[in-house]
């Protein structure tokens, strides 16, 4: 996957998150690096983004997607950078799921993708520790959210 096409797929769980009333900006930033990340129900992707991404479109299934990077504080985009990641997910009712994070790399371009499981109007809390290229200590994201069928 191109530099483009990876933009393209954060720009649409980007737009999803908004259409969805989520956030359309999350990231964590530690010093230079800046971690993006997102979560989407599986049948908000189009048939094509979940076929590349070997992901089943499902009522019951999401899709996180990280993405690290490091900005120089210059004029320019951040630098995409390599890193990788442990997390699980949790319900309200103590039920727990220990994500299994692949990172990716396709050209320039790096990423950290999980599948997991949430039922209609879930709220769960993602926890993850996320280690950069280049930094010693893993940088702690977690954030609530609840999923919703379409």
């Amino acid at each position: 996957m191109t530099g483009r096409a990876l933009a393209s797929l954060l720009l649409a769980l980007a737009l999803t998150l908004v259409a969805s009333g989520g956030h359309a900006e999350q990231a964590v930033r530690d010093g230079d690096v800046i971690i993006h990340y997102s979560a989407v129900r599986t049948t908000l992707l189009t048939p094509e983004i979940a076929t590349r991404f070997g992901v089943r479109r499902s009522r019951n299934q999401a899709l996180l997607v990280l993405n690290a990077q490091r900005d120089s504080g210059g004029p320019g985009l951040p630098t995409p950078i390599a890193a990788t990641a442990t997390g699980h997910v949790t319900s309200l009712l103590g039920h727990r799921q220990v994500l299994k994070l692949t990172p990716r790399q396709e050209g320039d371009v790096h990423y950290v993708l999980a599948r997991f499981e949430t039922l209609d109007g879930e709220f769960l809390t993602l926890d993850l520790m996320v280690t950069p290229e280049g930094h010693d200590q893993p940088i702690p994201v977690r954030w609530q959210q609840q999923f919703y069928n379409d």
